[in-house]
């Protein structure tokens, strides 16, 4: 295989490389235990080289132990963020109020305002940050007042300034992290309502080319069973009878063919525009019921209203119905005669097919030949319409579907 380059290059790179930031945010305990070490040595360097001033307590134990417990505490600072703010808090002041030399123990105090705001939420974040940096600035207020501390009054507002920044730097940061959260929430509801509609297709197209070739097949194999049936009997007595019926079985197993290249040539065409054989239509049903007159079924065909075209879909769907219901007709009422009636009416319009064969005995069996009934229902509630089924009073059987007169999208 050719190596990629290119722009296909750098993107696997990018993908095969780690970045440090996720390593960090993989191991945040370790990020926080490093932090605090860094924090510490400095704390460390600063106690040992910085000279201390007249009035000011050398660090001693307890002052070094203060400045451990101040750092310490930031390894908590994501796990439990609010235990951490006051334990830095108190041994910070403490440290203060002891007047041992400052040896930048205030960053770990800021440092923890700061993680308050992004980990705790808003209110809270709020109430605590404010208690700590109000406990802090008044230590510093004190330092202010008190001759003997001499700390300059713009120590005040500055520590104010920065204890204010970290919190709304924190701030700002959890707010991006729970938009990036809602983000990915609505990433992950998308992906799956697509995966819901790909599905939903999916079982809807299985769904519509089982009803084709059940139509097909149903329809193919009943007139050939019928037809086949014929010529055996009169092959011996009525010899030009049975190559009619030979015949009439040539010709509905081409046109079952041509219809099955059909669905299959859309099955396996990459385009919408593939160069295929017309679906069927009412412009067919003549042919159709010459077919089935063949086979031993008259078939009457009558018009009611105005005729009009319609979308191609419902011409289909009512072809089908015809057939679905003639075949059955074909199979179950035994003699019969059978009737298409189309009507057409300015809202709807209405396909109905009855025979005079042997009334419920001509129903498909909930099994097996049910099927045929269920595709029926499905093709007319796809377009919001009905059908109605069932023996007729006078005998036979009768099947009725009304489609609206045209489809919306």
């Amino acid at each position: 295989m050719m190596p990629r380059t290119g722009v296909f290059r750098t993107l696997d790179d990018m993908q095969a490389t780690p970045h440090p930031i996720d390593g960090i945010r993989s191991r945040p305990m370790m990020a926080d235990a490093t932090l605090a070490a860094v924090l510490f040595t400095l704390s460390l360097i600063l106690g040992l080289t910085t000279q201390i001033d007249p009035g000011q307590r050398a660090i001693g134990g307890l002052g070094w132990s203060l400045i451990v417990a101040v750092n310490l505490a930031l390894v908590l600072r994501r796990r439990s963020p609010v235990l951490a703010l006051w334990l830095t808090t108190s041994t910070t002041l403490l440290y203060w109020i002891l007047d041992y030399p400052d040896v930048a123990v205030g960053p770990s105090l800021m440092v923890m305002v700061y993680s308050v705001a992004a980990h705790v939420d808003r209110p809270r974040s709020l109430r605590h940050g404010m208690a700590a940096s109000g406990s802090a600035l008044f230590v510093a207020l004190l330092g202010v007042l008190v001759p003997q501390e001499e700390l300059p009054w713009f120590s005040v507002p500055i520590n104010a300034l920065l204890f204010a920044t970290a919190w709304i730097l924190g701030d700002n940061l959890r707010n991006r992290r729970a938009y990036l959260r809602e983000l990915e929430q609505n990433a992950d509801r998308m992906a799956q309502n697509r995966d819901l509609e790909t599905r939903r297709a999916l079982s809807e197209e299985r769904t519509r080319i089982a009803r084709e070739l059940h139509d097909v097949v149903a329809h193919s194999m009943s007139v050939i069973v019928v037809q086949a049936g014929a010529a055996r009997r009169l092959l011996d007595s009525r010899p030009d009878r049975a190559a009619e019926a030979l015949r009439a079985i040539e010709s509905t197993g081409r046109e079952s063919l041509n219809e099955m290249r059909r669905i299959l040539g859309v099955l396996r065409s990459d385009t919408d525009e593939a160069e295929l054989t017309p679906a069927p239509s009412l412009a067919d049903l003549g042919r159709l019921a010459r077919q089935y007159e063949e086979a031993g079924l008259p078939v009457d065909i009558s018009y009611q209203g105005a005729r009009r075209s319609l979308p191609a879909s419902i011409e289909l769907s009512a072809y089908r119905i015809v057939q679905e219901s003639l075949t059955n007709t074909l199979k179950h009422a035994g003699p019969a005669h059978a009737g298409v009636q189309l009507t057409f009416e300015p809202e709807s319009f209405c396909v109905e097919i009855v025979d005079d064969g042997r009334g419920a005995a001509s129903q498909p069996a909930p099994t097996g030949a049910g099927q045929g009934l269920l595709g029926m229902r499905e093709r007319v509630e796809a377009f919001g319409g009905s059908l109605v089924t069932g023996p007729r009073a006078g005998g036979g059987f009768g099947v009725m579907a009304r489609f609206p007169a045209e489809v919306h999208a």
